[in-house]
């Protein structure tokens, strides 16, 4: 897996939940480039249950774009390239689709092991049930009646140190192996052992052998120390497992690609860890994917990455996961137009129900954008609960500074202005300071991720294409400030000619600067006292390089955190506001 291969033709293949995407890349002037993407609707449901199906729509739309013939007679992937240029070097794959594992969560302390199996559980595509721990008060039969009303896939067995409490650890493994015995063999749930090593002979023995026992390392060897990485690698290995058991196709995908077969969130956020190695340890690097059924926010601190995928969330399927944990007034909220909240509700459940369908009118193309900007706060609201301290909710309630930003997903992909995503993203993340907005149109990301095994220098050449969208240098002033009192004075001086554009911004715009993609100019800000951009303190000014996007360079001097009036006529004369000064209106 770690061996790096000279080949010049890549394909990528993405099964989502929704749809399943293909993207195909090759050497061009010495550097790997997109060259033709596919997308097909995703076969794993009814009726089909096979993936087949969407994985060779997929491919025969880059068959028909490029020539190039990928597929035999036999539908069996050609590889590698053969003397007539058929087929390609390199496959990889990941995927998001199928069933969710039901898991059950069993540790010792929960500020301690059980906090570790939480942020293991929510670090990938799991439906937790429930949790059970020696603090949690319960008799034994009440853990067991949990037990065996979750009907879980999984039991995910963490606690003691390795050498420490063994007793305790030693009651709860009885207490498992009680509820596995009283199951019908056929439910047997599979049973992650992830807590103290020395304990591993006890738990094979209380178990017995009609349980499939897994091991990995200890997920917390000591009070300080975490490691969730060898888990979370055989959690994907049992989540493989449920759902070749329910669905057909995924074992023939795995096997073209000779082992490059990654979970997306896995793949999506190892691009995220490597970005933020090179940019530094200064700021992070902040990843969103917004799927259909799952929305997944990777953020990376100098190589370090913190994974949390929300799998109740999303833009299709799990849309309704907004209103469940959250209220339909914080939907609303996000609306320009004045809309009954019945509509806004009957919206969310038809839109479960018909995940492929996307905004036909002016109405639903607002409320489509109102759920992804509560879908992305939510999301992140949980992913801050296990950043590192210092960056989490409990150190502070302005998000850390991240450059660049990452954006994926098909409800940012299709926005008709980019304006519209670059808004989506600025409410409900809310930046601090300097940084760049990227969209990926694409879902490239993950296949990045993906390849960076095999071919580590594809995920390097393609980043630095065109084949991701800058949206924009975003400025967002920090500090106290009334309404209408100049924070910022700025100019903008273009390079390879061009007027200078000087000005003054006040508290509460939203001001875009244009400043095109690919365009390049020197930045000069003055911040008032008080107010912070990014300069190492409040006050401090400062000039730097900045790149040009799609939107063009904007200053989003709206305040952290963003307050919304709350007479609704005027927040919606708002709303509207900040969709023509962003350009997303003509």
């Amino acid at each position: 897996m770690g061996m790096m291969i000279d080949a010049d033709t890549l394909l990528a293949v993405d099964v989502g939940t929704v749809n399943t995407r293909a993207n195909l890349f090759d050497v061009v002037d010495g550097r790997y480039r997109l060259v033709a993407t596919g997308r097909a609707p995703t076969t794993a449901s009814s009726p089909l249950f096979d993936i087949n199906e969407g994985v060779h729509m997929a491919l025969d739309q880059i068959q028909s774009i490029t020539g190039r013939r990928l597929v035999d007679e036999g539908e069996s992937l050609i590889m590698p390239v053969n003397n007539e240029g058929s087929g390609v070097d390199i496959f990889v794959a990941t995927t998001s689709a199928g069933p969710k594992a039901r898991v059950m969560l069993v540790g010792l302390m929960p500020g301690v092991s059980l906090q570790s199996a939480r942020q293991l559980a929510s670090s990938t595509y799991l439906d937790v049930q429930g949790e059970l721990s020696l603090m949690d008060r319960l008799r034994e039969e009440e853990h067991l009646d949990k037990l065996l009303a979750a009907k879980p896939d999984l039991i995910l067995l963490a606690g003691g140190t390795d050498g420490g409490a063994s007793e305790s650890v030693i009651r709860m493994i009885e207490t498992v192996g009680m509820a596995t015995r009283i199951l019908p063999r056929e439910q047997s749930p599979r049973v992650l052992y992830c807590g103290n090593r020395e304990l591993i002979p006890v738990m094979q023995e209380r178990l017995g052998e009609h349980i499939k026992i897994l091991q990995t390392p200890n997920i917390r060897p000591s009070l300080e120390q975490e490691d969730l990485a060898p888990a979370r690698l055989r959690i994907g290995e049992v989540i493989s497992e449920i759902r070749d058991a329910r669905i057909s196709g995924f074992r023939e995908l795995e096997q073209w690609t000779g082992g490059y077969f990654m979970q997306t969130a896995d793949a999506f956020g190892r691009i995220i860890r490597y970005l933020s190695r090179i940019y530094g340890p200064d700021k992070g690097v902040l990843g969103v994917d917004v799927g259909a059924s799952h929305t997944s926010i990777a953020a990376g601190f100098d190589g370090e990455m913190r994974l949390s995928v929300n799998a109740g969330l999303g833009i299709g399927d799990s849309v309704t996961g907004v209103i469940e944990k959250s209220m339909l007034e914080d939907v609303m909220r996000w609306l320009p137009i004045d809309l009954p909240a019945a509509d806004v509700r009957n919206y969310i459940h038809n839109k479960a129900l018909h995940p492929r369908t996307i905004p036909t009118d002016t109405d639903e193309l607002h409320l489509e954008y109102a759920l992804a900007r509560q879908v992305i706060r939510l999301a992140l609201t949980q992913a801050r609960q296990d950043w590192p301290q210092g960056f989490d909710l409990s150190s502070t309630w302005l998000l850390p500074a991240f450059e660049p930003i990452i954006a994926s997903g098909g409800v940012l992909a299709r926005a008709p202005r980019p304006g519209y995503a670059a808004l989506v993203l600025l409410d409900a993340l809310q930046p601090i300071g300097i940084s760049t907005l990227v969209l990926d149109p694409h879902n490239l990301t993950s296949a990045l991720g993906a390849a960076a095994a095999p071919l580590p220098m594809a995920a390097v050449h393609v980043l630095e294409s065109g084949s991701y969208a800058s949206l924009g240098t975003i400025i967002s002033p920090v500090g106290r400030a009334r309404p209408g009192r100049r924070v910022l004075r700025v100019q903008l001086e273009p390079e390879g000619g061009g007027n200078p554009v000087s000005g003054e911004v006040r508290m509460g715009q939203l001001t875009v600067i244009p400043l095109p993609q690919g365009a390049h100019g020197r930045l000069t800000l003055r911040p008032e006292r008080g107010v912070d951009v990014g300069f190492g303190g409040p006050g401090r000014a400062g000039a730097l390089r900045v790149a040009g996007g799609a939107v063009g360079l904007i200053i989003d001097a709206r305040g952290r955190p963003l307050r919304l009036p709350k007479d609704p006529e005027r927040r919606r004369e708002l709303q509207e506001k900040w969709l023509w000064d962003i350009g997303a209106l003509e």
